[in-house]
Parts: structure tokens; sequence; C-alpha cells
């Protein structure tokens, strides 16, 4: 077994103090109508990684444990908090000159403290709506039966 690295190790460390579940190399975290998944994508051509978030809305699929390229909304990490992009970039690019440690505290406490509070106000069709609403998914791929669904068809 190949020794993770501090990028693996922050995503892991983020699932795992978070309470999620871990299921093939997703996260899991359910919610009341909402499952939401963190993924984490190695690029092809270089060191770098994307983190990938998704939603998938129960009421359209009874699915535990859905792969995030099917998810119902699905994001990169600094679509979601836009504000962090450059570090959000620079924490997953090894390439990018870093302690692994503070690349893992850095990478962990955004986790935590950007992300986390998004995954629980999104454990709702209420809550997805309300972040719809305030702009966090506009640079995400929704699909047509969950814009219905939340009522933000256009």
């Amino acid at each position: 077994m190949t020794e993770r690295n501090a990028v693996q190790q922050a995503f892991d460390s983020f699932g795992s103090e978070s309470g999620f579940e871990k299921k093939s190399s997703s996260w899991y975290h359910q919610g009341d109508d909402v499952t939401a998944v963190s993924n984490l994508q190695k690029s092809q051509y270089g060191p770098q990684y994307y983190f990938n978030q998704g939603f998938w809305l129960r009421s359209l699929g009874n699915e535990p444990f859905p792969n995030e390229n099917k998810c119902h909304i699905r994001a990169r990490l600094e679509s979601l908090v836009p504000e962090e992009t450059m570090a959000i970039h620079h924490l997953l690019d090894l390439a990018f000159e870093m302690p692994d440690q503070q690349r893992t505290e850095e990478l962990t406490a955004l986790l935590t403290h950007r992300l986390l509070p998004l995954i629980q106000r999104g454990s709702t069709v209420v809550g997805l709506r309300s972040l719809f609403d305030e702009g966090a998914f506009k640079g995400a791929g929704v699909r047509g039966p969950a814009l219905r669904l939340l009522g933000v068809e256009t």
C-alpha cells in the first residue's frame, strides 16, 4: 500500500472528523433529504487534485452511495468558496512548494470551516434552495430534475 500524500491525508481527515462515511474513494454525509458526496480527483496531467462536491436529492432516486459524477448538483470546491480560489489551487497542487504538515492543516481547516457548513445547510431541500438563492451554486452543474424540485428553474 502506498503512503497517502498531504492532500489525501487532509481529505480523509476532513471526512473522518466530520463524521462522514467512506465508501470507495468518496466520503458521504447522509442529511435529512440529501446525500452529500465529497470526492478527491487526481489530475492525469500532473500532481494536482480537484475536490468535487456533489449533492444527491433522495426524492429523485434512492441511492445510498451515489457516485459524485451522477449527483443532481455538482461543483468544484473553488466554485463553492470562490474567495478561496487561489488558496485552494495552491493547497491541491503538490507542485506548489509548501511543507506537507502545513498543507494538510490548512486544507483540513478550509474544508472544515468553509465547506462543512455548506454541506450541513444543504442536507435538506429547503437548505439547498436557500443556498441556491444565495448564489452558492452559480458555478455548479445542476440537473433539470433538481432545478424543478428546488423550484429554481429559469
